[in-house]
């Protein structure tokens, strides 16, 4: 049953309104994202320790994980059931995840709370691969010199 649960709630978050993801203006900036493969990793650093940015994904996430903490669970575990190829446990129509899991009441307030600590860790950790760059370029280049060709 908790299995089920656990990906319902999976299921959810993929199947979330596209228009809570999308953002108010159509020529704003980039997600936290590289833009381009080439692109070096200081963009992304930054944008991951812009306290704005690291503000506005924190409310972002906040709703979302409200939003799913009351989505119905009902038709989540028929669909998984389904998928799966099992019949379903039986649920009350009117489950939400909030309402069988209480204690997750906390998480929104969580995510808003943590999720700029980890971006910024996310920024810092950015700025070293940044710095590392050419060292793992480097050693990309020695290693098809020293490796056996694939067959």
């Amino acid at each position: 049953m908790r299995k089920l649960v656990l990906s319902a709630l999976a299921a959810s978050a993929v199947a979330a309104p596209a228009p809570l993801l999308a953002q108010d203006d159509a020529e704003a900036e980039a997600p936290l994202a590289l833009e381009e493969p080439g692109d070096d990793f200081s963009g992304m650093a930054e944008r991951f320790k812009d306290p704005e940015q690291q503000r506005q994904m924190a409310l972002m996430l906040r709703t979302i994980s409200e939003v799913l903490l009351d989505m119905p669970l009902a038709p989540l575990m028929e669909a998984m059931g389904k998928v799966a190829g099992e019949n379903a446990p039986e649920v009350d129509p009117d489950a939400t995840l909030r309402s069988m899991a209480p204690e997750a009441d906390r998480v929104p307030e969580e995510i808003e709370k943590n999720l700029p600590r980890a971006l910024d860790a996310m920024g810092s950790m950015a700025e070293a691969m940044e710095k590392m760059m050419p060292a793992l370029k480097e050693m990309a280049e020695r290693m098809k010199d020293v490796a056996p060709p694939a067959e």
